[in-house]
């Protein structure tokens, strides 16, 4: 396992030099992480040979793979009844997919298809920004060190918030909505090294390095949208979260008090019916896609823990009708519902008046399709930088139900952002 976490870290050092280069990069790491659906540890992708910003354009079983995203707010295009007022954090494209110039992937028994030559080192041109030689373990430090952030919602707001969405509940309105909040700082760093100590930091299965011109997104998403295998299609939201317990002294994992709080979590009524909520939902998406009597869901509220928090997990699953492509099944499915709350529409149609910005590419999706495979996450754990403007943010959000906890919420939000800003911590 350790030979293999460093055999990851040199073909992610590799690639970040070849993303350098490009105005577009896409690369996609399973951190050496455990997904049993999963057969890819890395794909990645550099320069554009063709783009699409049109789903029906996109090729539906491509031998090479085609990489891209949504945007949050792609949903006012599926949905006519929604729109969004506020600007984004950073300014990536509503829905953008790229035929790449150059690709490889890595597979996690050994196998490389591709372009080899991109995972293989050299180090005569392979240097920081500001020429430091490029090495393994980086320590990736921003000029004015910790960013100074800004929230968009102060707390008090976000309490008061809270109250007033389990209001709407009682009303009827709505029975669970996911709420976001953003942080933003102005700040130049490096995100080609800032995403290796993310990688190494908070490794995480659904892992995103994307560059589109100025734009970086650096994601650690413990959570996939949807994986296609053939015409098997399986979903995997995530709603129940969890700090993981580290010992104020040493640092290392109080390993008693860990496991407490993960079989606590596995126990928590409102965590569990926060995600069945969820399942309900992704299930009835699914069905509008797949054939009747085949979704199903083979794993229920399973904990999974990763570096900085445990997560409660779900799969639901079913087999696609054989004309459904690309375009039908986003349409059928996105947003996820474990980013809007449930019934999707008339949450959606609630959720600006709290949030003060457009979500963007966070609560949207980054994936790739390639033959008859297709493999999405959902962009949480991810921090926004725009290098023009040297704009950095992020932004965090949970479920809100009428058993809601304003404080607890607030406190669960702070958790999820450990992960993307430890990044910004001392080694």
């Amino acid at each position: 396992m350790k030979y293999q976490a460093i055999a990851i870290t040199y073909q992610l050092e590799c690639l970040l030099k070849k993303a350098r280069k490009e105005s577009f990069a896409c690369i996609f790491l399973s951190a050496g992480c455990s997904d049993s659906r999963g057969d890819i540890s890395i794909m990645a992708g550099f320069g554009i040979a063709e783009q699409f910003f049109d789903l029906s354009d996109v090729p539906q079983c491509p031998a090479n793979p085609v990489m891209g995203y949504l945007g949050y707010d792609y949903k006012n295009q599926i949905e006519p009844s929604l729109k969004t007022d506020q600007p984004q954090l950073v300014e990536f494209e509503s829905l953008k997919f790229v035929i790449p110039k150059a690709w490889v992937a890595v597979e996690k028994n050994g196998g490389v298809s591709g372009d080899e030559s991109l995972l293989l080192d050299a180090r005569a041109d392979q240097n920081t920004s500001d020429g430091r030689p490029f090495t393994i373990g980086d320590v990736f430090v921003p000029k004015r060190y910790p960013p100074q952030w800004q929230s968009q919602t102060p707390k008090d707001t976000y309490l008061e918030n809270v109250e007033r969405i389990k209001q709407h509940i009682v009303e009827g309105d709505f029975y669970e909505m996911n709420y976001c909040i953003a942080f933003t700082a102005k700040e130049e760093i490096d995100p080609y090294d800032a995403f290796m100590v993310l990688s190494r930091k908070a490794p995480a299965p659904f892992s995103v390095f994307l560059k589109d011109g100025d734009r970086y997104l650096l994601c650690a998403s413990p959570e996939r949208f949807f994986g296609k295998r053939g015409d098997l299609i399986f979903s995997q939201p995530i709603k129940g979260t969890r700090p993981r317990l580290f010992d104020s002294i040493s640092s290392e994992l109080d390993e008693v008090q860990d496991f407490t709080v993960a079989r606590e979590l596995e126990k928590s009524e409102k965590d569990r019916a926060e995600n069945i909520m969820i399942v309900d939902l992704v299930r009835n998406d699914l069905s509008k896609v797949c054939e009747v009597g085949s979704v199903q869901v083979p794993e229920c509220c399973e904990v999974y823990s990763f570096s900085h928090v445990h997560q409660l997990i779900s799969t639901v699953e079913g087999r696609l009708k054989p004309e459904v492509g690309l375009k039908e099944l986003m349409h059928a499915t996105f947003p996820m519902g474990s980013m809007t709350g449930a019934p999707k529409i008339s949450v959606m149609q609630h959720t600006n008046q709290f949030e003060g910005f457009a979500r963007g590419i966070y609560s949207g999706t980054v994936g790739y399709v390639w033959k008859q495979n297709m493999d999405f996450n959902v962009v949480i754990r991810a921090l926004q930088y725009d290098s023009q403007t040297n704009a950095l943010a992020y932004a965090v959000g949970g479920a809100i139900t009428y058993d809601s906890v304003a404080e607890q919420e607030y406190q669960e939000c702070l958790d999820k952002a450990s992960a993307v800003l430890s990044i910004f911590e001392a080694n």
